[in-house]
Parts: C-alpha cells; structure tokens; sequence
C-alpha cells in the first residue's frame, strides 16, 4: 500500500429539510423549558430544613427527596434484599444500595454508596487533657450511619437523576425556592487535635443567632437518650447521619436543622412506643 488517503464522498446522504430542522428546533426548545419548569417546582416543594451545606455545595436531605417523589410521584424499589457490603483487609468496609426510580413510563437504575474511610465517619476518643486521638475502625460504634449514609445517597441520586436536577446551585435554591445559603445549615470539619468545641450558653455575648439555643439541645439529648443513645459519640453520630453533615458538637447546629432533628426524633420515639 501507498499510504495514500482516500477522500470517499457521498453525494447520496440528504441533508435536514428545513421544516425538520425548525421542528427539532421548537422540540429542543421545549425539552429546556420542561426541564427548568421541573427544577423550579421541585425546588420550590422544599424548604432551608430539606438541605444541608456540604462542603459549600447545597446537599439535598432524604426529607426534601421525599418531598420530590411525592409531589412528581416517583416509585422505587431495591434492586437487591441487602446492600453490598464490602470489607478490606484492615477492617474498613463499604455499604451500596442499588435501586430503580420510575416517573410515568421511565425508570432507571442507580447506585448509592458510603465507605467507612469517608472523614465524615470518623469518631475520636478524649484524654483528661482534652487531646482527641481518632479510634481505630474496631472501635467504632456507627456502622448503622454509614449503612444509612449509603441508603440516602442512593435516594438522592435516583430522585434528581429522574428529573434532571443535579448538580444544583445556591443560585438555583435562591432562584427558583427563595432559599439561602446562609439560611442553610453548615458544618465545618474540624482537623485540629483539640477536644470539640464547648456549648456556647444562650444569651453569650457571642453566640450566633442563627444557631440552635439551648433548650433545642437539651431536648435533642433527652430524645437521644430515650432512644438508647446515651454516650456523646453516639448522639453525634446519629446527629450526623440524619443531617447528612459531620456533628462533633451540638454547638454546630443551626435553630433550623435542630428543629428538623428534634421532628425526626419525637416521630421516631412515638413510632417505637406503638410498635
């Protein structure tokens, strides 16, 4: 062979008619307002206690994902009985869900997923000195949180893959729902090596307005205790895996995600009394 490159042309293959392209056009057209139609009805379906702020994204909790699915009426089921579990060598271990979400004649498949090497699941230990050292995986009492970190990935993915919305915005949250960045809880991870920050009293000449008050946290321990979790890791990590945000102290929350926390509590505790 020559090497040479052959130009094969092909005269044969129409072109789009006009009246094709202008039709395509208009369909595109309306795919794109659909498309922002839905986002601004679904958006506008939550409030500031439906989202979390993780790691300066808007995160959408599995109280707004149900708020979603049921104003657009979304059907899921699992894939599989259990979720995958998947152990290492040194202990550590991943929990997925796979599941199908349906909206008037379309279903897709997805997966959500949460490994016990995510820093969101790290729990600490305190000596008398107030110095933290992490625990070792063996030490942990929060498999059940990454177990249910894993659950709410998947609800979320399937419900905002459905319709089109992920990837979503503060501009988008304060567009279309009136919602705000700074009206939405936010955690910071801590990565010093003190103990975790004190409460700071009602009526500090300090303490942020936005953040829960006292009463809210005494109220949030009392439900936590009645439920069984009495030790101060185990009441962060429940925190923690409701709000879908690493907790090391209730000083962190917010009025509004304590009252989100303190709903799901009582409705948990009365769910507990009739079964």
């Amino acid at each position: 062979m020559s090497g040479e490159i052959v130009r094969i042309e092909h005269d044969d293959v129409p072109a789009l008619a006009d009246d094709t392209l202008i039709a395509v056009a208009k369909m595109a057209e309306a795919r794109i307002d659909a498309v922002i139609k839905i986002k601004q009805m679904a958006l506008k379906a939550t409030n500031p206690r439906d989202w979390t702020d993780q790691q300066g994204n808007p995160y959408l909790l599995v109280s707004g994902a149900e708020k979603i699915a049921n104003l657009f009426n979304v059907s899921w089921s699992f894939l599989t009985p259990e979720p995958l579990y998947e152990e290492d060598p040194d202990g550590h271990y991943t929990f997925t869900f796979k599941g199908r979400f349906s909206m008037g004649g379309r279903s897709i498949e997805v997966e959500g997923s949460r490994s016990s090497r995510d820093s969101f699941f790290k729990q600490n230990k305190y000596a008398d000195d107030g110095k933290k050292t992490e625990k070792t995986i063996d030490e942990r009492d929060n498999k059940r949180d990454v177990k249910m970190a894993a659950l709410t990935n998947m609800l979320g993915n399937g419900i905002t893959r459905l319709l089109g919305i992920r990837n979503l915005t503060w501009e988008d949250l304060e567009k279309f729902a009136g919602i705000k960045k700074e009206q939405v809880g936010k955690v910071e991870y801590k990565k010093d090596g003190v103990k975790a920050p004190q409460e700071k009293k009602e009526g500090d000449k300090d303490a942020d307005p936005n953040l829960a008050t006292e009463p809210q946290h005494r109220k949030i321990r009392a439900l936590l205790s009645g439920l069984g979790y009495k030790k101060d890791d185990e009441q962060h990590n429940v925190a923690s895996s409701f709000l879908a945000a690493k907790i090391e102290s209730f000083s962190t929350l917010t009025k509004n995600q304590a009252s989100q926390f303190i709903d799901h509590l009582e409705k948990t505790a009365k769910e507990n009394a009739q079964g």
